[in-house]
């Protein structure tokens, strides 16, 4: 089975190679617990592989999210230059600043709007150039005003472009901003969920696997620290299946 390396060397050892391609995944978490920062490391693994990739921004400039992964040892301009890595902007319009990225989405509070622009851009960046690996971050805000009816749609259509690319399809979504009963809803539709919590007394970090197709997965979570190259897993002392 192929699999798609995450850049977190143990999450990797654990997954027994990485994430099963194709995927859909869903990484979950609350304010402070890293998800962007792990979500970067997935894509920027791809980009050091030669893959293609594209980061769908909800809740931030482009030029901030350049910024922040170079923080942690991602250098992506090269990549931004080369058009191995483009951004479809849904912040600027949003915030009303414009702005150079060649996609852009008016409204990114329409599934509709958003998944037009994503299917433009596969055409466009990806072609023929399979593997790749594209990143949306938040669907939290994104799918704030959406229908069940619409999340649904919406999350099995990022399925089917997964598939038709053999992608990894990583959708960052920050806990608590919507329903409880929407959360749990949307958390059984994706192939992949890993959920990163911080404990607000120790501040000590967890990942924990949730979900993951085709993969035989521990259960227990595994604690983790953000160093200046990105997410670090610490050795567990056991697994539990």
């Amino acid at each position: 089975m192929e699999r798609a390396p995450t850049g977190v060397e143990l999450l990797d050892k654990i997954l027994e190679g990485g994430i099963p391609r194709p995927a859909s995944v869903l990484i979950s978490g609350d304010i402070g617990t890293n998800k962007n920062t792990f979500a970067q490391q997935i894509l920027y693994r791809g980009l050091i592989e030669g893959e293609k990739a594209i980061y769908v921004t909800i809740d931030a400039f482009p030029e901030d999210l350049i910024r922040n992964m170079l923080k942690y040892g991602m250098d992506v301009r090269e990549h931004v230059r080369r058009g191995d890595l483009v951004f479809i902007d849904g912040f600027s319009p949003r915030v009303g600043v414009e702005s150079n990225s060649p996609y852009i989405i008016e409204n990114p509070f329409d599934p509709n709007e958003v998944l037009k622009a994503i299917v433009i851009a596969e055409k466009e960046v990806f072609g023929t150039d399979m593997p790749c690996r594209l990143v949306i971050s938040h669907i939290s805000t994104m799918l704030f005003m959406a229908t069940k009816p619409q999340i649904l749609s919406f999350i099995e259509r990022m399925h089917v472009e997964a598939r038709k690319y053999n992608g990894v399809y990583i959708l960052v979504y920050s806990e608590g901003v919507m329903n409880p009963y929407v959360e749990n809803f949307i958390k059984q539709l994706p192939d992949v969920v890993i959920t990163l919590k911080r404990d607000p007394e120790t501040g000590r970090r967890s990942i924990a696997i949730m979900r993951c197709i085709r993969t035989r997965y521990p259960r227990n979570p595994f604690e983790y620290e953000l160093t200046d190259k990105g997410i670090v897993i610490k050795e567990a002392k056991r697994l539990v299946y």
